[in-house]
């Protein structure tokens, strides 16, 4: 006979065994979306002299996903650089269209080969490339990779070569050649090269390098035209264009095109000639160093423009525009940018950054001193440093352009600190780095 209380311990299992089943089961968490993350695997870039002058580099970025999410690869920009001196900078939006600017999960993707022109003469040619890619993937996160390539020596073995494409620009429906059509490449690195036809119609544009490119002819009292041409596959390229409808009077203008002009100030006369119609046309000028006397007329006239220094060591465009019912002209106008004979700025950085934070543990760095902008080597003398109390500098003088490598000690107080490096040059130009100091 079972004894009450071995059914008292009986009936307690029990109950416990019940009440343990009818727990519910821990719910397993929603896992989070996984972040892209993308690389920069390597960077193949050439360099090559323009036809006019001036550099043209060709940069292709390979990119990888590792994270396993897709990633939409949104721009590119890229720097070039000889030494710690920035020559030029390029932005490309949506650079991967093989792939519809996305890099696959776990995949690879290249962009496309992206034109940079530098058109400065003075420039030297980059020794290095710096890219910078932005990207997002679907959880909306924006992010950015950067990476470096050498760029490889020019080639001056060989001359830079440059191609022709030729034609006739005529009359829709009577095939007669348009005199005086302006034909034009409207994009990449051979954007702006323009060029007029004879008599018969013919054009000649030279200076070209090898590119798919936009070609526009356009003439008065005729509507523009536009065809994509690439060179050196094609070499004539004809196109016909159709009169513009209700177009009562017509202008050219002499010269047309480009003008080129030097840094000091001065001034250029140029024609304008009613070839059909009448009616009044209207000068304006789309900068503010460059301005036009006798602003509107009715008839055949002759006007000159001003234009005022160029102070800056980078040269500048300014476009005039001659407007009439039905139709306009243009004639880009071409500075120079002063060629200089001293130092005139400077700028200390870190990373592009003019003030630098840092940790209360301090740490070290290095800060580029970069002249303005287009100074050849050698117009800036040596620089000299000075520092805060808590900033130990690597060494206080040195060439121009160049860096000065500096440690920040830990700041052991409670508030935050200010501190500085100036640097110098001679009785010219100075410049401050500002370093802000977390306290502790």
């Amino acid at each position: 006979m079972v004894s009450s209380r071995a059914s008292s311990a009986v009936v307690l299992l029990c109950l416990i065994i019940v009440t343990g089943c009818s727990k519910n089961s821990p719910t397993s968490p929603t896992p989070a979306p996984t972040r892209a993350n993308v690389s920069i695997t390597s960077i193949t870039v050439s360099g090559a002299r323009a036809g006019e002058g001036g550099f043209t580099y060709r940069t292709v970025v390979h990119l990888r996903e590792t994270a396993g999410a897709a990633a939409t690869i949104k721009s590119v920009d890229l720097t070039f650089m000889n030494g710690s001196t920035t020559l030029t900078t390029s932005h490309f939006d949506q650079p991967v269209p093989a792939t519809g600017n996305t890099t696959p999960a776990n995949g690879v993707a290249d962009t496309r080969e992206m034109v940079t022109a530098d058109g400065v003469m003075s420039h030297a040619f980059a020794d290095s490339v710096v890219a910078k890619v932005s990207y997002t993937d679907s959880t909306a996160a924006d992010a950015t990779v950067s990476g470096s390539a050498a760029v490889p020596p020019l080639d001056e073995r060989l001359p830079p070569q440059t191609l022709t494409l030729r034609g006739i620009i005529t009359e829709q429906g009577s095939d007669r050649g348009i005199e005086g059509a302006r034909v034009e490449a409207t994009n990449g690195a051979n954007g702006g090269k323009a060029t007029l036809t004879d008599a018969a119609g013919a054009y000649t544009l030279t200076g070209l390098v090898a590119e798919t490119f936009r070609m526009r002819a356009s003439a008065n009292g005729f509507d523009s035209g536009e065809q994509n041409v690439t060179v050196p596959d094609v070499t004539k390229a004809d196109m016909a264009l159709k009169r513009t409808a209700q177009a009562p009077c017509a202008y050219m203008i002499t010269p047309s095109g480009i003008v080129d002009v030097s840094f000091g100030a001065g001034q250029f006369a140029f024609a304008i000639t009613r070839t059909s119609g009448s009616c009044a046309w209207q000068a304006s000028s789309n900068a503010s160093w460059l301005s036009v006397g006798g602003m509107s007329g009715g008839s055949d006239a002759s006007l000159t423009f001003s234009y005022q220094s160029n102070a800056a060591f980078v040269p500048r465009n300014g476009v005039i525009t001659v407007e009439w019912s039905g139709g306009s002209a243009q004639l880009t106008v071409r500075q120079a940018g002063e060629s200089p004979a001293f130092c005139r700025s400077m700028t200390v950085t870190v990373n592009g950054q003019s003030t630098l934070s840092v940790p209360a543990a301090g740490g070290s760095y290095t800060a580029s001193i970069t002249p303005e902008s287009g100074t050849p080597p050698g117009v800036c003398a040596s620089w000299s440093a000075t520092a805060s109390s808590g900033i130990s500098l690597g060494t206080t003088t040195g060439p121009t352009p160049g860096s000065v490598t500096f440690t920040v000690q830990p700041n052991g107080a409670t508030t935050s600190r200010a501190l500085s490096i100036n640097i110098s040059i001679g009785s010219g130009p100075s410049a401050v780095l500002t370093v802000s100091q977390s306290g502790s």
